[in-house]
């Protein structure tokens, strides 16, 4: 890593400084060893359980080209471990200075990259957010969105006004992360720009290494990508992405989530996972009520 490139730290100051300067940041010891190893653990479990089934999965929109790769999405179904991951402290208070107090849980999938496996082309996040536009200027109409078709250019900082941030992502080193096994590259300071990476280009990057038990966050602007495995073993990592309130999910987790993991879920993790209105988005029918209620609570079809 360059010496102008966050460092892991321990402080959560300097990872607030790194996020504000560059778009990313690693915090190091942010899970203990025995947490670390047994989420390690039941993950690898899981993994080999589902590809032993034929349920193994990968995903096309952001690796179209790999064969190798493996995703175990929607993690708080499979483990009791996981749901540590996004209740802790120090993921949950740098998730609140990039988006604020009401953000809530978009993503939780762990990203398993193997040796052979194909380069992720660098991307930003909120890749649907148009771009802002002058009165009277035409507009990007926010359904039409594609991954493909962006406005790219140069990751050096703007001179006009740029969307803010309204995604996060906080991507849990389970393994040790790497050059050697895959570690995320990310583009210091292209959050600042307001484009996005052409693919057709190489841009000056550098890897989020760190221990396992740290994180890497960057915002929903910097450019990012998982890297090539050139080691012996997989590097495991877990996404916990997260987005503003008023954002569609990218798990839903209020229709998915089994019925044994949903009644277990603490009044924190039901509102971080979606389940809490939020200025009426959300609601089930009630626009005063605080949560979303089951259908078969909600009013049905009645007679005079």
């Amino acid at each position: 890593m360059n010496k102008t490139a966050p460092r892991p730290t321990r402080s959560m100051d300097v990872l607030k400084v790194d996020l504000t300067r560059h778009g990313f940041a690693i915090l190091e010891g942010a899970l203990d060893p025995d947490t670390t190893a047994a989420i390690r653990e039941r993950l690898l479990a899981q993994a080999a359980a589902e590809k032993a089934r034929g349920r193994a999965i990968s995903n096309s929109a952001v690796e179209p080209d790999d064969d190798v790769n493996q995703w175990v999405s929607f993690l708080p179904n499979k483990g009791e471990f996981f749901r540590a991951l996004m209740n802790n402290p120090a993921c949950l208070e740098t998730v609140r200075f990039i988006l604020g107090r009401d953000a809530i849980l978009s993503e939780f999938s762990a990203h398993i990259t193997w040796p052979g496996n194909k380069e992720m082309g660098l991307h930003i996040d909120q890749w649907w957010l148009p771009h802002p536009a002058m009165p009277g200027q035409d507009y990007a109409r926010p359904s039409d969105a594609r991954r493909t078709k962006q406005r790219t250019g140069a990751p050096v900082p703007a001179d006009h006004p740029i969307n803010p941030p309204v995604v996060c992502n906080v991507m849990w080193m389970v393994s040790d992360f790497t050059i050697e096994n895959g570690a995320t590259r990310l583009v210091p300071g292209s959050h600042l720009s307001g484009l996005h990476p052409d693919p057709k280009a190489r841009y000056d990057h550098v890897h989020a290494e760190g221990p396992a038990g740290s994180f890497v966050v960057w915002e929903g602007r910097t450019w990012h990508a998982a890297s090539l495995n050139t080691g012996n073993g997989p590097r495991l990592g877990i996404t916990t992405y997260w987005c503003a309130p008023f954002c569609r999910q990218l798990l839903n987790f209020t229709y998915g989530l089994r019925p044994e993991v949903a009644a277990a879920l603490t009044e924190q993790e039901r509102a971080l996972m979606g389940f809490k209105v939020w200025g009426t988005y959300g609601s089930t029918g009630d626009f005063d009520a605080d949560w979303a209620s089951p259908g078969a609570q909600n009013l049905g079809e009645l007679k005079a």
